[in-house]
């Protein structure tokens, strides 16, 4: 049976009649996120929360690039859950510019469309002050249409100083929502 199967194909037709498959762009996307920060050695894990300006788009056709991506600023509180004594505590503020883009070119789903990403930034506790840092890891588009997308990302997060203390794992939840 295996040996009699066609190859399967999930693009999307030449003329898009299903909604998924129609092209979309929309611009300043506000988006509500959740982020968890672990360093290797600056405390415990850091949670908290922001918010993120983004432009986001969707091209479910046959075109080249990726059929989903997304540029974005966004801008986070954490605080520490302190890992015993000597854990600096406080509280941190973490930015970031950056965007991603999907793996796959013609998706033709609104679901579980991974990503890649890229962002530069910075964070800030009263301890460390401000250190400016890169990013980059791999998400999933949990679901992603013209008036909501839910996205997952983990990053690493490299410092450009005292990378033994800063450098670590980045996680985000994403909750976009187009007001047009």
């Amino acid at each position: 049976m295996a040996a009699l199967a066609g190859p399967a194909a999930a693009d999307c037709p030449t003329t898009p009649d299903d909604p998924v498959c129609k092209p979309w762009a929309g611009t300043l996307v506000p988006t509500v996120i959740g982020v968890m920060y672990a360093p290797s050695s600056f405390g415990g894990v850091w949670y908290g929360g922001g918010v993120e300006a983004a432009m986001a788009w969707a091209d479910n056709t046959p075109a080249s690039g990726p059929s989903h991506g997304k540029l974005r600023f966004d801008l986070a509180a954490l605080g520490d859950t302190g890992a015993g004594a000597g854990a600096p505590g406080g509280a941190m503020a973490m930015y970031r510019l950056g965007g991603q883009v999907s793996f796959e070119r013609n998706a033709s789903r609104a679901w579980g469309i991974p990503y890649f990403d890229v962002d530069v930034g910075g964070l800030w506790t009263h301890a460390t002050g401000s250190r400016l840092f890169a990013d980059g890891g791999v998400g999933v588009y949990v679901y992603a249409k013209r008036a909501a997308i839910v996205d997952v990302e983990v990053d690493g997060l490299l410092p450009f100083s005292n990378p033994s203390q800063l450098a670590g794992v980045r996680a985000q939840l994403a909750v976009s929502y187009a007001l047009w």
